[in-house]
């Protein structure tokens, strides 16, 4: 029973094969639309549906002041429509009256730049203040919808980067880390090679974080500037496993938690986030990109979705791509028409990769504000399929025509099952190789990925 307890796959019938869901924000459209949009959804053959991460603002408008009515009212249509729902903690996105009273949650860039109200991802994570304010709206969440038997699973957080954060709480923060892991000052400066430059400390408060933007006559040191990188990943996934662990305490133990890494991540490393259940993942392949020359940018790199496959079941056997991309972007540097038959291309390629679920953000195209030319599962309209929601609904189509033959008994070719390659892998080494580079040209992942292409084709 402990061993089953720990065992992702408990969430997901091995029958279902791959279950197929998509994004909806009630908060986004007029009331009198929900029932009409989520049982659509039902009706082209979704079987979930995602609620919720940007919503904070309409969860609490006013500090301590709660407000879910809206979002019990959208839970009960999705139940009555048949949907089951991924719901989400809305922690990238402070309402405005939090930035107003304590500007100081907000993160500072390399230039000394503190983000401001108005976009998402604008946080410092290591604020103690902002810290309180999650604890909060992620308890009240968990109390109010932790029974809700039509919730399948929990997303922490969206996409979460760990961005460089040069607020007084993340140095303060980062000066903790420090002590805990050398002990003494002294053992810091002998591992950072404090005699080069007179670079040393007297103590742990002096020590500031290690910005390249300020330097312009030679190289930071690397050994703070690794450290700064792992302070950095551990200072984000322990914002996402705090919020986990909130949950844990409220929620039904068959509502899983999880939180969605985007592509194969730098900056983020995924195993850090050790609280949750499993780990899923965000993939946009087609996003400016020409790499492989033809018709690879209407289509993306042939090796994104089955690199990220292996990459995030590999953490502890379960995963899912929380987003794939329905159609055309708005936010890459080039946004073209996605080639005929490429949505269809790559949910078949996270469904041979194992993928226990695939989502799609989103279910409407919106029309308006900074994602107004971001193409949905349905158009501006709000009812009549794009194309990409036409391969979606295919998709779906296959999966239940597959479940159909479904053999549990059933086991892999011994000479494929043989088949087994691993990548010993290291986000610390990652950035370390990157810091000081013998040539421009290098690059870490292009160097890994080039085995992984070789791998992949045979």
């Amino acid at each position: 029973q402990a061993l089953e307890a720990k065992n992702p796959q408990r969430f997901f019938s091995k029958a279902d094969l791959m279950q197929i869901g998509v994004y909806y924000y009630p908060e986004q459209w007029p009331r009198e639309q929900w029932e009409r949009d989520l049982n659509n959804i039902k009706k082209f053959g979704f079987e979930f549906t995602h609620f919720a991460e940007f919503a904070w603002t309409y969860m609490e408008p006013e500090e301590g002041k709660y407000d879910f009515k809206w979002l019990d009212e959208a839970l009960a249509i999705a139940e009555k429509a048949g949907l089951k729902v991924i719901l989400c903690t809305p922690t990238p996105t402070p309402p405005a009256w939090m930035g107003e009273k304590y500007p100081e949650i907000y993160l500072v860039d390399a230039n000394g730049r503190r983000r401001e109200h108005g976009n998402r991802a604008n946080v410092s994570v290591t604020n103690a203040k902002y810290q309180e304010y999650i604890d909060k709206i992620v308890t009240e969440l968990g109390k109010r919808y932790g029974k809700n038997k039509n919730i399948m699973g929990w997303q922490i957080d969206n996409e979460p980067l760990s961005t460089p954060d040069f607020s007084a709480s993340a140095r303060k923060a980062f000066q903790i880390w420090l002590k805990a892991k050398y002990g003494t000052i002294e053992k810091l400066n002998t591992e950072w090679v404090g005699s080069f430059w007179s670079t040393r400390y007297n103590n742990f408060d002096q020590i500031v974080l290690p910005n390249a933007e300020i330097y312009v006559e030679d190289k930071l040191s690397p050994h703070a500037v690794l450290d700064f990188k792992k302070f950095t990943a551990d200072a984000q996934a322990e914002y996402l496993n705090k919020q986990a662990e909130i949950l844990r305490k409220l929620v039904d133990p068959k509502q899983w938690i999880t939180t969605n890494f985007t592509n194969v991540t730098y900056d983020s490393d995924p195993r850090r986030a050790n609280k949750m259940d499993f780990i899923t993942y965000t993939m946009y392949p087609v996003s400016g990109s020409n790499t492989l020359g033809g018709n690879s940018f209407r289509m993306g790199s042939p090796y994104k979705i089955a690199e990220a496959n292996d990459y995030y079941r590999s953490i502890n056997g379960v995963t899912g791509v929380m987003e794939l991309q329905p159609g055309q972007v708005n936010w890459a540097s080039i946004n073209p028409q996605l080639l005929p038959g490429t949505v269809h291309m790559w949910l078949t390629q996270a469904f041979g990769g194992g993928n226990s679920f695939t989502c799609t953000y989103r279910y409407r195209h919106p029309l308006g504000s900074s994602e107004m030319y971001h193409d949905g599962i349905v158009g501006t309209d709000g009812v009549t399929l794009s194309i990409g929601g036409k391969e979606f609904v295919q998709s779906i189509q296959d999966m239940k025509l597959l479940r159909k033959e479904y053999n549990a008994k059933a086991t892999i070719p011994n000479e494929i099952a043989q088949r087994k390659t691993a990548f010993l892998w290291s986000h610390e080494n990652l950035w370390d190789l990157e810091n000081q580079k013998q040539t421009e040209y290098w690059n870490t992942w292009k160097h890994r990925n080039n085995y992984t292409a070789a791998v992949k084709s045979t």
